[in-house]
């Protein structure tokens, strides 16, 4: 795993395959619960080894929703070139309280990484 990152939204250039992250979300801020955040991009970038080639691979994302479960988004992927980007969106993601959320990335099955978010209340 090269980087896992949770931002507002992505923008990958066509010409190039470059890119770029708006809004990366380390901390969100609000005077009231729940709050609603309209998208996310949750961006992993992946570098393969000599035996990655050709074979298929499954990312799982995993975050909290606001009952308390987790929602898991999954992906499957072929490493057919030496680096290899997954995109997942996620659309209307409603906060309920304050405290850490954390986005975990697996690779078939296996911790890779987590992101986490610092949700905290503003004091009137």
């Amino acid at each position: 795993l090269e980087y896992f990152v949770v931002a507002e939204s992505v923008s990958v250039d066509q010409s190039t395959n470059r890119i770029s992250f708006f809004n990366v979300l380390e901390e969100v801020h609000t005077s009231k619960f729940p709050v609603l955040i309209p998208q996310l991009a949750v961006v992993a970038a992946w570098n393969a080894e000599e035996s990655d080639h050709d074979r298929d691979f499954q990312t799982t994302i995993i975050f909290p929703l606001p009952d308390g479960k987790n929602q898991e988004l999954n992906q499957n992927f072929r490493m057919t070139r030496p680096r290899h980007r997954t995109i997942a969106n996620v659309v209307g993601l409603s906060i309920a309280q304050p405290g850490i959320m954390s986005f975990e990335i697996r690779l078939n099955g296996i911790h890779a990484a987590y992101h986490t978010i610092d949700v905290r209340k503003d004091e009137a």
